[in-house]
């Protein structure tokens, strides 16, 4: 950080780092200028360098401030200033720099959220937090805001506010990763603080408004400490102070319970309890209706495609059709409230980054999924790349998809890994009947697929015929895409891949039960 003249806050585990790519703005991404004795030296990527005339230094200079960060304001959570000089040249708690900015000018974080204390450990905005560093720092600011630690707590005790037990540390980062793949994504850090130990003194607030809270269908008091607003009303729309208690809109959160109840589906059936600490674990599989299970064929008819792949075998052959039996429907609300949450986020990056577009990709089942009923209110969103998906897996692995979700830790352990380790799904039955194992059960001769929700977003588009995998798997955990689209029926004249890194990008919907019909057979 030294060349950009960054200052370096003490103990931070940034200051180690390079700043990524994806941190410049896009011209510089691969020219970045650094002024070394008054003269620009142009240094590329590939580590080749030339001088230029002082003119270009002039340029340099201004990128250079450019890059430099805003101070954190020093009233944090306590500021009520509306001037927008103040606002524009200090970082405050419910801004999205404020973590990079504590961990440029040092301080002590003060956050009234859980997504204040995500960004402050994702202070790139990747979406991603790989280093363990992070969550015991981010533990240590709000550590420091408590009056005292209470028994039991995991930090040293010869050292309260630098260290914390590593080997702690590393178990709370392995419970936190429910999904096994190295790192810590926003839905699976809100899971676990939903759960989390009080002494840890995590905000209750998501931070998230979502559509719902937007139109006011549920209430988002004040989180500001001893302020008795009940809910957040702006003056005129766009407004980012309350017009009753003057605080920002970012520091204005909904209950837990409140937001689980706003998002789940109208179609499931009533919950057992509404309270929100048992309405989260709550799961169950619906059968389906004759209606469902009609319309659901239409869904497996449009996405069949007689193709032979060898992972079918040598002396399997291709079914000319399939006979959806029955299917099931899967409940399982801590799955949902992942995936609604993963597909807030990439609908705000799609918003904020990509003025609200990217190129968007049809499926075989998305024309269905447009029309048909039984998807009325709960259409995929064509405009995110938002898809109706399959996955093959034997009846059981099917079973503890749905009820645990899917595990990147195990990806790949029976069909490799193309495009890196990650979650394989397809918009063919065809290709995801291909891994389906015969029902090990009283109905003989049925096999089972997961019909996924999932949420593609921006979406990394390769027909690359030998694609290099892990830098398809750092674009999207460490760089700008959502998902990766590995497209082999160009390529190869066989099916389209689609593979997520993130378990929360796919919820497992709907379990299809069918025969394998032949040609003859009705």
């Amino acid at each position: 950080l030294k060349p950009f003249g960054l200052k370096q806050g003490k103990g931070s585990w940034a200051r180690r780092r390079r700043l990524p790519r994806s941190s410049f703005p896009p011209s510089m991404v691969d020219l970045i200028p650094v002024v070394i004795d008054g003269l620009a030296c142009c240094c590329c990527w590939t580590g080749c360098a030339c001088f230029t005339c002082c003119q270009l230094g002039k340029v340099a200079l201004k990128a250079v401030r450019d890059l430099q960060a805003r101070p954190p304001c020093k009233d944090g959570l306590a500021c009520s200033s509306h001037d927008a000089r103040h606002l524009g040249r200090f970082s405050h708690p419910d801004d999205l720099d404020y973590g990079y900015a504590i961990r440029v000018h040092g301080g002590n974080g003060q956050f009234s959220t859980l997504r204040q204390c995500f960004n402050f450990m994702d202070p790139y905005q990747l979406g991603y937090v790989k280093e363990v560093a992070a969550l015991r720092e981010l533990l240590i600011h709000l550590g420091a805001t408590a009056a005292e630690a209470p028994p039991g707590w995991i930090w040293s005790r010869s050292n309260r506010d630098r260290a914390l037990r590593e080997k702690e540390v590393r178990r709370l980062w392995k419970a936190i990763d429910t999904d096994g793949n190295g790192y810590i994504s926003f839905p699976e850090f809100v899971e676990w603080a939903a759960l989390a130990d009080p002494n840890f003194c995590l905000p209750h607030p998501v931070g998230i408004v979502g559509e719902k809270g937007r139109q006011g269908l549920y209430a988002r008091p004040c989180t500001v400490k001893g302020c008795t607003c009940t809910a957040f009303h702006a003056a005129v729309e766009g407004d980012r102070f309350c017009a009753r208690c003057h605080h920002k809109d970012g520091q204005h959160g909904a209950s837990r319970g409140d937001q689980i109840r706003a998002v789940l589906p109208a179609s499931w059936s009533r919950p057992d309890s509404l309270e929100a600490a048992s309405l989260a674990g709550q799961r169950r599989l619906v059968s389906c209706s004759p209606e469902v299970v009609a319309q659901l064929q239409e869904l497996v008819d449009a996405s069949v495609r007689r193709v032979w792949t060898r992972d079918r075998g040598r002396t399997n052959k291709v079914p000319s059709g399939y006979q959806v039996v029955r299917a099931q429907r899967s409940e399982n609300v801590r799955l949902w409230l992942k995936y609604v949450l993963k597909r807030t986020l990439i609908l705000e990056a799609i918003a904020s980054k990509f003025d609200g577009s990217v190129i968007t990709h049809e499926m075989l089942s998305s024309e269905s999924a447009r029309t048909l009923p039984f998807l009325e209110g709960q259409r995929p969103d064509d405009r995110a790349n938002e898809w109706y998906l399959w996955h093959g897996a034997s009846s059981a692995g099917i079973k503890s998809i749905a009820e645990q979700e899917f595990k990147q830790l195990h990806a790949g352990s029976n069909t490799g890994t193309l495009y890196g380790a990650g979650t394989y799904l397809s918009d063919s039955c065809t290709k995801a009947d291909e891994y389906a194992r015969e029902v090990e059960e009283e109905d003989a001769g049925l096999f089972c697929l997961l019909l996924c929700r999932v949420m593609g977003g921006h979406v990394h588009y390769t027909d690359d015929r030998e694609p290099d995998g892990k830098a398809l798997v750092d674009g999207v955990l460490e760089g700008p895409y959502d998902c990766v689209l590995g497209d082999r029926e160009k390529c190869r004249g066989t099916f389209k891949e689609i593979v997520v890194y993130e378990s929360s990008q796919a919820y497992p919907e709907y379990l299809v039960y069918y025969r394998r019909l032949f040609e003859g057979e009705a």
